[in-house]
């Protein structure tokens, strides 16, 4: 997922490889992160639903170690790449952490 340098939540490799994301109520940056592969015969693919769908990309939260989804949040500044507790989505914009109700799951399937 690419994004802008400013403003953003996502990874873009043009800024030296820098990770944005929210947590806490602010926009933070990070050199530490991971790149999702996904095997052959595999594909991703973004899922609207009022549910968790099967195949959703999750992670945990560090600091209660409850399940999060990757999403991408439908947003008056773009589709922006966040998390979601399964209910609504949070992403980071302006150093801010924003919240958004109308966003798909990033999902992977054979």
């Amino acid at each position: 997922v690419s994004t802008q340098s400013t403003g953003s939540s996502g990874i873009n490799a043009e800024y030296g490889g820098k990770a944005w994301y929210s947590f806490g109520g602010k926009e933070h940056e990070s050199t530490d992160f991971h790149w999702i592969k996904v095997s052959r015969g595999y594909r991703v693919h973004q899922e609207k639903c009022n549910h968790v769908p099967h195949g959703a990309v999750v992670g945990f939260q560090h600091n209660n170690n409850k399940a999060v989804f990757g999403v991408i949040c439908h947003t008056p500044h773009g589709h922006i790449p966040g998390k979601s507790n399964g209910q609504e989505a949070h992403y980071g914009w302006g150093g801010k952490e924003e919240t958004c109700r109308n966003f798909s799951y990033i999902v992977v399937r054979q």
